[in-house]
């Protein structure tokens, strides 16, 4: 008769299995061996125990990590030295580095571009003692801003000392800005329309005043030149009254033929009093067999008006001696694009900074002086019509930016409104 003996794996109240040890021969088993298998299969349980502890240990592992990687945001863990323990993906993506050179570095080396001076009155050191949650911004060099929240961890873990939450906010702060703008835009446009009202009622009357004096009066007469000139000032502003209207009418966006020479004049006329009083000339090379283009006038018109005013910007008035700014318009063969050039024979462009001019927020012109969007949102605006800008500049001899285009397809020569540049 075969004989086993069967004792349960329990540990803890929890049950594991059976350990079966038996004979096929008759076996009597004294009470020294009954205990010795007992303790083994006290042993084994706990065995179990452990190796079922171990894989919940990993799949919890598994899924923290999952978890953390998965997060889009950057997220660091950092010590109480503010040296990085742990970076997520995002983090490694942000910084350009593998992980293991990153880890190991202070937090201010990598993340931070607050000055030396400031470190020691660091936002962290405050939250170590405080244990509070902190949350800031933080400007970086190539001008995006971050949005920093930091948590310090519970004092029993020691080796921790804060998670730190970082959120890219440079494109949501654009579009309040831009909001802004827009909102300002709208504002401008009802003071435009009440001002062309009242304005155009006067302006009327002078210019039909100076015609009808013009009819009754020989050209030889000297008081004839006088009244073509009052004539010609009520058209200018005429003129500029209609072109603030049709500017600040930014919410048409519907695309249609036309041509950037009248662009470039009706921006001109919007900015050139303000260049001119400057003592800054401007000259106009604008190609009359220029081809057609599809796009929405108002949009460009703010391109170009933006380029005009960074680069009346562009002149230090009291070391150049024939500040000039060219706007020049052509045909590009090899790119297959009509262009809008704007040079400047100003300061130029540092070389340093020539890659973050189209960056949103930067600027170079001081406080209070730009908010650092003119050439980003004039950037967003040439690629909604399928171009782009380039930019040339050598410090001390001016810069170049030019508009490209593509023109409409198999379009002609579109004909201009006026012919006389």
């Amino acid at each position: 008769m075969d004989v086993a003996l069967i004792n349960p794996l329990i540990t803890q109240n929890k049950i594991y299995g059976l350990f079966v040890v038996g004979s096929d021969r008759p076996t009597a088993y004294d009470p020294m061996d009954m205990t010795f298998l007992q303790q083994l299969a006290n042993q084994i349980a706990i065995y179990f125990q452990d190796g079922a502890l171990f894989a919940e240990v990993n799949r919890a592992k598994s899924e923290w990590e999952a978890t953390f990687k998965a997060v889009r945001d950057i997220i660091v863990m950092i010590d109480p030295d503010l040296r990085i323990l742990r970076v997520n993906q995002a983090a490694v993506e942000f910084c350009g580095l593998p992980e293991p050179e990153i880890t190991g570095r202070k937090y201010c080396d990598t993340f931070c571009t607050v000055s030396d001076i400031q470190c020691s009155s660091c936002v962290f050191y405050e939250a170590l003692q405080t244990g509070d949650t902190i949350n800031v911004q933080r400007r970086l060099n190539d001008g995006r801003i971050l949005e920093m929240y930091g948590y310090p961890v519970p004092q029993e873990n020691r080796e921790m000392g804060i998670v730190v939450y970082l959120r890219d906010i440079t494109e949501r702060l654009k579009m309040q800005v831009q909001l802004l703008q827009t909102a300002r835009l709208a504002a401008l446009g009802e003071m435009a329309a009440g001002v062309a009202h009242e304005l155009n009622t006067p302006l009327a009357v002078i210019i039909g005043d100076a015609q009808l004096l013009l009819r009754s009066t020989p050209q030889d007469d000297q008081r004839y030149s006088i009244f073509e000139d009052i004539k010609t000032c009520g058209l200018r502003c005429k003129r500029i009254v209609r072109g603030l209207l049709t500017f600040s009418r930014q919410e048409q966006y519907v695309f249609q033929p036309l041509c950037l020479n009248d662009v470039v004049r009706e921006a001109l006329k919007l900015v050139e009093y303000h260049i001119e009083t400057d003592n800054i000339k401007i000259r106009q090379e604008l190609d009359a067999q220029l081809p057609a283009m599809n796009g929405n006038s108002q949009q460009l018109e703010q391109v170009v008006v933006n380029l005009l005013l960074n680069a009346r910007q562009s002149f230090d008035h009291e070391n150049d001696s024939e500040p000039m700014i060219t706007v020049k318009t052509g045909y590009d063969e090899e790119r297959n694009q009509v262009f809008i050039r704007v040079s400047d024979s100003g300061q130029g462009i540092p070389q340093e900074i020539l890659t973050k001019i189209f960056d949103p927020f930067f600027t170079s012109k001081g406080v209070n002086k730009g908010t650092g969007l003119g050439l980003s949102v004039s950037l967003g605006i040439v690629q909604k019509h399928g171009g782009t800008i380039a930019v040339e500049s050598e410090p001390g001899k001016g810069a170049a930016f030019t508009v490209y285009l593509p023109p409409s397809h198999g379009s002609d020569d579109v004909q201009e409104e006026n012919d006389t540049i």
